[in-house]
Formats: structure tokens, C-alpha cells, sequence
């Protein structure tokens, strides 16, 4: 017998996970067929690999989402391709906003970087979601250095 991969697997989950077997989508029936294999019949990583031919690490992924979240978070599928790009109107805020001074908008720092930033926009709900390298990509089109900008006087 192998080592037990998921920690609890409710009784009630076992009924749903052979209700999503019938599903017409593939990528589901995998991420079942790991749970059902794994946790139930205690198989190894190597062997479940084999059988629903996804590679050990990608497995070990959906286990710990599993442990950690439960089974809505293996039947989620991710998000795939590109994030999408930001508006227009969200990269001029963002440009504005770089040329007003944070000590004006109530911060403890002097200038701006682009983590700060970052925390900013994010704090303020500007936007969602946003990675300081998707930040220094919206400035550099907008040719901003951050070692050279003039603060507006208000």
C-alpha cells in the first residue's frame, strides 16, 4: 500500500467524483480519476501518472490543491493563456498617478517604486490584480523613469 496523498476524503465527495466520471470534459475525468486512484485505492504518484498519463509533478499539484481547498478546487479548471491586457483608461491612471508625490495621497515615502506602486493600485482598487513587471512595461511605453520624474504642484 502506498503512502495516503489526500487527507481526508469526505464520503459525500467520493459520490460527486463518480457523477463527474460521466463528464464529457477530459481534463476533469483525469483530475477524478487521480482522486478516486490516490485516495481510495492508495496508488503511488509513478503509477497514477502512468495510467491517466499526466506527469508526477502536474499530480502533486492537484493533490495539494485538494488538501488545501477541498474538491471545488480540483474540479476548477485554470486559467489559461495570455492575462489580458489593461485598458487605456487604467494606464493613464496609472500615469497619473506615478507623477503625483505619495507624501500628497498620505503615504510615509517620498517617492515611487514599482512594488509600492503596485501595493497602491491594488489597495485603492484601481485594479484587481497587477505585477510590478506588467507596471514597468505600462511606464516604459509611456517613456516614465522613475529616477526622473517631476512631481506635479498642486
Amino acid at each position: 500500500m502506498g503512502k495516503i496523498l489526500f487527507a481526508n476524503i469526505k464520503k459525500q465527495d467520493v459520490e460527486k467524483l463518480f457523477e463527474f466520471l460521466k463528464s464529457e470534459k477530459e481534463h476533469i475525468k483525469k483530475r477524478v480519476h487521480l482522486i478516486i486512484l490516490s485516495g481510495i485505492h492508495r496508488y503511488r504518484v509513478s503509477e497514477i501518472s502512468r495510467i491517466v498519463k499526466i506527469h508526477p509533478n502536474h499530480l502533486r499539484k492537484w493533490i495539494h490543491r485538494y488538501n488545501k481547498d477541498g474538491l471545488e478546487a480540483i474540479l476548477q479548471s485554470p486559467e489559461k493563456g495570455r492575462k489580458k491586457n489593461f485598458g487605456h483608461d487604467i494606464k493613464e491612471k496609472i500615469i497619473k498617478i506615478v507623477h503625483i508625490p505619495p507624501r500628497k495621497l498620505g503615504l510615509l515615502f517620498s517617492n515611487w517604486t514599482l512594488y509600492k506602486l503596485k501595493k497602491f493600485l491594488e489597495e485603492k482598487k484601481i485594479v484587481e490584480k497587477i505585477s510590478h513587471e506588467t507596471i514597468r512595461r505600462i511606464l516604459k511605453e509611456a517613456n516614465i523613469d522613475f529616477k526622473k520624474i517631476d512631481y506635479e504642484e498642486n
